[in-house]
């Protein structure tokens, strides 16, 4: 089921629920029942309500690009019946007229035109161990998630799959999802494709009509301490990927409330079945380690990240993820930086990274730089050349009250690419929750 609007009107799809949902602040999880009218009746309803603005100039040839968008979401979840429950979630944005009629003048990660969808629509299973979901659902997994956070309306997926507890504690998970469908940022419609890459024809890796992807992994997990993870990936007919990282504090050099910690990674790309065009000859390795020092509001750290370069490889072995929209902060190969979105991910090379975090209950703070070192690859449809990017960012964030936050991100991009140029690309981001708090995860 899709529902699109475009008309005024449609704005205030989202709005009115809003003011009846006093009552429901208090209720974090679904009731149990045994009765099928209040299985429906006991749920509760949540959302948000937002507005997001991007501003990017460039030095390029790429037209500046201005975007606002108005909307929100509203989420309703069932209680609870023999461990089933359901679960639906309405997405709206809407641009009140405000952003250019020339989409190269538009941002894609924001709607530029009004779109209403229904993004979520679940059949949901807890028990024994198993948090099962079928339907339209949105994904926590390294290469395939909702990007939530920078957008108005996530990255959803439609199939079935999710987790298996290992252990009494739920700190060891076993995932596995079977993804049939795609709900691009922007899009309203589900579709047989995947997020390509971002919006620069040097960088653009088109889109695939597939049969979606199958992913499985294990994930071990505790706050402030040790945590890994390993996954495998097949995208149909692009390539099938091979994930492992680890990340492990020194505790026999603490110092006060400071513990230093370690992490590295590695991963690998080769060849699916039946792979349509462009993708062929994949071999790819990556490997990624970092040295940071954490505290309970803290934490830094120094990442560095080599993609070997491979003669007569698919990108001359440089990295891709179909899902990912080549955005670091969304793979785990880096973090804190969602605006430099149009940096290529499709060359080999070297990443540096130094980032500083603070985050409390009120305010939250991010400084970053990077430094890319990328090798000539064979691209897709021309050569791309080796070039050195250099990038900085700050991005601060202040909770108004416990349900109203205020985000703000300044970015800024030296590179030589003659499509680009330098550029700086700052976004701004107001989000209030109503009704029952919820998980970020379900929103």
């Amino acid at each position: 089921m899709r529902v699109h609007k475009h008309s005024s009107g449609a704005a205030f799809i989202v709005m009115p629920v809003a003011m009846f949902c006093g009552a429901c602040f208090a209720d974090t999880s679904p009731a149990e029942t045994d009765s099928f009218n209040d299985w429906l009746t006991q749920g509760t309803f949540s959302g948000e309500l937002k507005t997001m603005t991007f501003l990017k100039e460039f030095s390029g040839t790429l037209p500046n690009k201005r975007t606002s968008s108005v909307g929100g979401d509203i989420q309703y979840r069932s209680a609870e019946a023999g461990g089933f429950s359901v679960g639906l979630g309405a997405y709206g944005a809407y641009n009140l007229g405000l952003n250019p009629s020339e989409k190269e003048k538009t941002e894609i990660y924001l709607p530029s035109d009004n779109t209403t969808v229904l993004g979520k629509a679940f059949l949901r299973y807890r028990g024994a161990g198993l948090d099962l979901q079928a339907g339209r659902v949105g994904l926590d997994t390294p290469f395939a998630n909702e990007g939530e956070g920078w957008t108005m309306i996530p990255a959803l997926y439609q199939g079935f799959g999710g987790s298996y507890a290992l252990d009494k504690q739920g700190d060891l998970k076993l995932h596995a999802w079977r993804i049939y469908r795609f709900k691009p940022l922007s899009s309203d419609s589900f579709e047989k494709g995947d997020a390509g890459s971002p919006e620069i024809e040097d960088t653009s890796m088109p889109s695939v009509d597939s049969d979606g992807f199958t992913t499985l992994g294990v994930r071990y997990g505790q706050q402030w301490r040790t945590s890994a993870e390993a996954w495998y990936y097949n995208f149909d007919k692009r390539a099938q990927l091979g994930y492992g990282g680890v990340q492990l504090p020194l505790e026999s050099l603490k110092m006060g409330n400071w513990t230093p910690y370690w992490g590295a990674q590695y991963l690998h790309e080769w060849d699916a079945s039946d792979q349509a065009y462009p993708y062929n000859n994949i071999d790819t390795d990556l490997y990624s380690g970092r040295i940071g020092l954490r505290s309970r509001n803290h934490d830094i750290y120094f990442a560095a990240t080599h993609v070997p370069s491979k003669q007569g490889a698919f990108l001359s072995g440089g990295f891709f993820a179909p899902y990912s929209y080549g955005i670091y902060d969304h793979t785990p190969l880096e973090s804190g930086q969602p605006l430099v979105s149009m940096v290529t991910t499709n060359q080999p090379g070297n990443a540096f990274a130094l980032r500083y975090a603070y985050h409390d209950e009120q305010y939250l703070g991010v400084f970053g730089v990077t430094r890319l070192e990328l090798k000539d690859s064979t691209g897709i449809y021309y050569p791309l050349p080796a070039e050195n990017i250099n990038a900085a960012f700050m991005i601060l964030g202040y909770n108004v009250t416990p349900r109203l936050h205020l985000e703000f991100e300044f970015d800024y991009v030296h590179s030589p690419s003659a499509v680009t140029g330098n550029y700086h690309a700052e976004r701004l981001r107001l989000v209030y929750r109503f009704g029952a708090q919820m998980a970020d995860d379900d929103y």
